[in-house]
């Protein structure tokens, strides 16, 4: 067999099977360890030619999936919220909110009451933290400190947060990326989930749909947060789930 009939019927099948996401490097790694001959310059070509037939996934820039469908949130928990808040604030681009509620198709324990978050920029947290509160919304702006000590869940609970840039959205809806980041925070923040239970969730979640991989990494890295936390992982165990395959 030629080289491009290796890579297609044997690498490919072997790296689906061994993590769900990997990288061309991973690729690249494996193709040299068989002494395969493929070109630099010729082996885009062929990811661009397994991609367009299905043979491996999209998973953003270097990154690719054996996952064909991509993971995404029921955006029903969360379209009251923004539509009210659309309606107040006509002119308000720059928000999105998600809904802890979202995760539960990756929970073992389903949650029953759900937090909805909602990010804005910081001179109009204050503005939508009010509405909230007179729409009837359990209400509560950017709760630290003591507030953060008495943040107790109940009925339209609601947390006003500011929003970081580079977070991935679809319109002023969360996207999976963006909430795996934000929950791993406000888990511990909030007390929301222990995270053994956060860590169960997250990997479900990512292996059930495709995520883009360097959207994920650059959001976790603007929150100041070590991606890797997400999944429990650290550099040496990670392959069962991202495969870098930095190849030196």
């Amino acid at each position: 067999m030629n080289a491009k009939t290796v890579l297609f019927t044997r690498v490919f099948p072997e790296i689906k099977a061994a993590s769900p996401y990997f990288t061309t490097d991973a690729i690249a790694r494996r193709v040299q360890e068989l002494g395969l001959e493929i070109k630099p310059g010729t082996l885009p070509v062929y990811l661009t030619e397994a991609t367009a037939a299905g043979h491996i996934h999209d998973a953003g820039r270097g990154w690719y999936s054996s996952l064909s469908q991509e993971c995404k949130l029921d955006p029903k928990p969360v379209v009251p919220l923004v539509r009210a808040l659309e309606k107040k604030f006509p002119l308000l681009e720059d928000f999105h909110c998600w809904s802890t509620v979202q995760v539960n198709p990756w929970m073992h324990h389903l949650i029953a009451k759900g937090v909805t978050f909602v990010n804005t920029d910081a001179e109009t947290m204050e503005a939508v933290w009010e509405c909230l509160r007179q729409a009837g919304y359990d209400a509560h702006l950017n709760p630290t400190g003591k507030a953060r000590e008495q943040f107790a869940v109940r009925d339209k609970t609601v947390v006003v947060r500011r929003r970081v840039s580079g977070a991935p959205v679809d319109g002023h809806f969360s996207r999976i990326e963006t909430v795996l980041v934000d929950l791993l925070l406000e888990s511990e923040r909030l007390r929301l989930m222990d995270k053994s239970e956060f860590h169960q969730m997250a990997e479900a979640a990512v292996k059930s749909g495709r995520i883009s991989v360097p959207e994920l990494m650059n959001y976790a890295e603007n929150r100041k947060q070590n991606w890797r936390d997400i999944f429990s992982l650290d550099a040496v165990n990670q392959r069962h789930l991202f495969e870098k395959g930095d190849v030196s």
